[in-house]
């Protein structure tokens, strides 16, 4: 009951992905939080006409990770002790991979699979759908009805760079992802996520953006809905605020009519302190950092950039077991431009003199 030695999270870069899945690098339209006065609430979340669609995510796996990586190769990429170039991360993986495992010790109800392809001393891991959840649960209806309901809500409160402008997309705001670092038991780790940023100065003057959240919580809940709500909801929003250094979300509440009433901001302490007799903080961290090292040691012997090796978690028995599929396959996800990339710069890594073997040289002439 240790709680294990993980760095706080740095904020490392910025892109946006279009409504395609391409990658464009961007750290200039940030979407910020701005809380509307009191005199415009309160708001409806409601669709005058018929309700649309959530927008389709592109199976984008780590692929934009993967661009970023590249726009920047030369802070990310490095030579190896055989001089081929690798990455300077142990991991790279999205927000979303870090997310499930910590919240795998206390779900009970639904289950996730994860690819792992190990190349060059990296892993990288990200989601993939192996089976389809059927789209007429009600706790997936839940999830659809919530979605929309946040969506309208950011139409009243996000805007770019803290700046209202008309015929502004709220899917725009969801496809702004920074990119993070931090390093969990001296494994240095690199992902993704979408954010929200607080102060629109500190975004305007160069400087790093504040990250917040935005949630949506019911005004009035019974003992029970809170215990539910305590054990669902509220960790994964802990999760995803301890994984982005977030120290403050905002909560809006609204009632049985889709109404939200007042949007108030809260400290993840003291979300944390509400939920200590639900569930620890400890043991997601713990679940996270043993599963992270069991897949590494499974992985050890691999160095192919198309082999993948499924992990399935099975949530209603609490186990996780993993299959191999050696070569490319369809789940192979590393595309051959990354690796020829690393292969273009291990060319030029040996075409550029050792100017520490020069140095020694000219030393022994003299």
């Amino acid at each position: 009951m240790v709680f294990p030695t993980i760095t706080k999270p740095v904020s490392i870069g910025c892109f946006v992905w279009s409504p395609n899945g391409q990658f464009k690098p961007n750290s200039q339209k940030v979407p910020c939080l701005v809380v509307p006065p009191t005199i415009k609430f309160p708001i409806s979340l409601r669709y005058e006409d018929s309700t649309p669609k959530l927008e389709k995510k592109p199976k984008i796996f780590l692929d934009n990770m993967l661009q970023f990586i590249e726009s920047s190769s030369h802070m990310y990429v490095m030579a190896g002790n055989n001089r081929q170039a690798r990455l300077n991360a142990n991991i790279v993986c999205t927000s979303e991979v870090l997310e499930l495992m910590m919240c795998a010790p206390y779900e009970k109800k639904t289950g996730w699979s994860l690819g792992v392809t190990r190349y060059r001393n990296t892993m990288y891991i990200c989601r993939i759908d192996v089976e389809r959840p059927d789209p007429f649960t009600e706790d997936n209806l839940k999830r659809v009805m919530h979605e929309l309901w946040l969506r309208k809500l950011r139409t009243h409160c996000v805007f770019e760079n803290g700046i209202e402008m008309h015929h502004q997309s709220s899917e725009e705001h969801l496809r702004f992802h920074g990119v993070f670092s931090f390093n969990l038991n001296g494994v240095r780790v690199i992902f993704d996520s979408p954010v929200l940023a607080e102060n629109p100065s500190t975004t305007l003057n160069g400087s790093a953006p504040s990250w917040v959240d935005l949630q949506i919580r019911p005004m009035c809940m019974s003992r029970l809905d809170w215990s539910v709500h305590n054990r669902t909801e509220a960790l994964k929003w802990w999760v995803k605020c301890f994984l982005l250094g977030i120290d403050s979300l905002y909560i809006a509440h609204r009632d049985e009519n889709a109404h939200v009433h007042n949007i108030e901001k809260t400290l993840v302490g003291d979300l944390w302190k509400s939920c200590e007799k639900d569930w620890s903080t400890t043991v997601c961290a713990n679940f996270m950092v043993h599963l992270l090292t069991c897949i590494s040691q499974v992985m050890a012997p691999i160095d192919c950039p198309s082999t993948v090796y499924l992990f399935q978690f099975d949530a209603r028995q609490g186990t996780v077991s993993y299959e191999s599929l050696r070569g490319r396959s369809q789940y192979t996800f590393v595309s051959d431009w990354f690796r020829m990339m690393l292969d273009d710069h291990t060319t030029d890594m040996w075409m550029t003199p050792n100017l520490e073997t020069m140095s020694s040289t000219v030393y022994q002439k003299q």
